[in-house]
C-alpha cells in the first residue's frame, strides 16, 4: 500500500483551511492532514520527521508563518515548506527558510497539486533512508545515518539519536520488527535489547560498544566473537571507502 503524505496545514482562517484540504483531499494523492489555527498550535506539537510537507499561512496573530518557519527550519531542516499568502511581500524572505513554493491565495488546484507531487516524489527518494515509526501516536520518519543506536526500556525501543536526544517508538512496534527495517550490516544487532549503528561506534570499552554520543551498547556475551567479526569487518570497509 502507498504510504500516505503526512501534511500539516496551518492557517488562521477557517475558510482558507477548508479551501486547502478540498483541494488537497481532490488530487487524488493519499495524504492524511492535521490542520493548526495558529503557528503556536504547530511549534507545540512539532517534531523533526514528523510530516513531509507544511502548508504555512504567514499573515497570522502572535507568530507569523515567517517565524513559524523559522523555529520549525531550527529543528527540522528536511521538511517541505509552501507558504499561503495575500501578498507578494514575503518572497524573497521566503527563499532563508527554502520554501518549496510561495502560493498566492486563493489556492489553485493546479499549484497544490504540484507541491504534493515534488512533496511525494522526495517521499519516495527518501524512503529507504529512514527508519519511519510511531512515536506518541504520531508517525515520525528518522534518518538511518541519525540513529546510533536502539534500546529496550520498560517493554518499549528508545531510538537514541545522535546526540540529539531519543525518540520513543510504540510499544507495537518492537526491536526485531525494528531489525528488519534497518539496512545491514551497518545497523547490527549486538544484544537481544540493542540495536547498534556501526558507523556511531567510537570505540570497544570493555566488553561493550561505546557510543560516539557518550552512550553504551551491550555486546551478548554468547554471540560476542561473531559481532566483534562484524564490527572489525565494517571498519575494513569503512577504511577501503576513505582510501578511494
Amino acid at each position: 500500500m502507498e504510504q500516505k503524505l503526512r501534511i500539516a496545514v496551518c492557517e488562521d482562517q477557517k475558510k482558507d483551511r477548508d479551501r486547502l484540504l478540498l483541494v488537497i483531499k481532490e488530487s487524488k494523492l493519499p495524504a492524511k492532514c492535521d490542520t493548526f489555527p495558529s503557528g503556536e498550535a504547530l511549534l507545540n506539537k512539532f517534531r523533526k520527521g514528523m510530516y513531509h510537507l507544511i502548508y504555512l499561512d504567514i499573515y497570522m496573530e502572535n507568530i507569523s508563518g515567517m517565524e513559524t518557519a523559522r523555529i520549525i527550519r531550527e529543528r527540522d531542516e528536511g521538511v517541505l515548506l509552501a507558504f499561503t499568502t495575500t501578498s507578494r511581500e514575503h518572497a524573497f524572505e521566503a527563499n532563508k527558510y527554502r520554501s518549496l513554493l510561495y502560493i498566492e491565495k486563493p489556492v489553485t488546484p493546479e499549484m497544490i497539486h504540484h507541491t504534493l507531487t515534488l512533496a511525494a516524489a522526495l517521499r519516495d527518494k527518501q524512503k529507504s533512508e529512514v527508519l519511519t515509526i510511531f512515536s506518541d501516536s504520531a508517525e515520525v520518519d528518522i534518518p538511518h545515518d541519525e540513529i546510533s543506536f536502539i534500546e529496550v526500556i520498560d517493554q518499549r525501543c528508545v531510538i537514541h539519536t545522535d546526540g540529539k536526544g531519543t525518540v520513543a517508538a510504540s510499544t507495537t512496534l518492537n526491536i526485531n520488527d525494528i531489525e528488519a527495517r534497518l539496512p545491514k550490516p551497518q545497523f547490527c544487532r549486538s544484544h537481544r535489547s540493542f540495536i547498534v549503528n556501526l558507523d556511531k561506534v567510537r570505540r570497544i570499552n570493555g566488553k561493550d560498544f561505546e557510543m560516539k554520543d557518550g552512550g553504551t551498547a551491550y555486546i551478548t556475551q554468547r554471540d560476542r566473537r561473531r559481532i566483534m567479526n562484524l564490527y572489525d569487518e565494517w571498519l575494513f570497509g569503512s577504511c577501503m571507502e576513505e582510501s578511494i
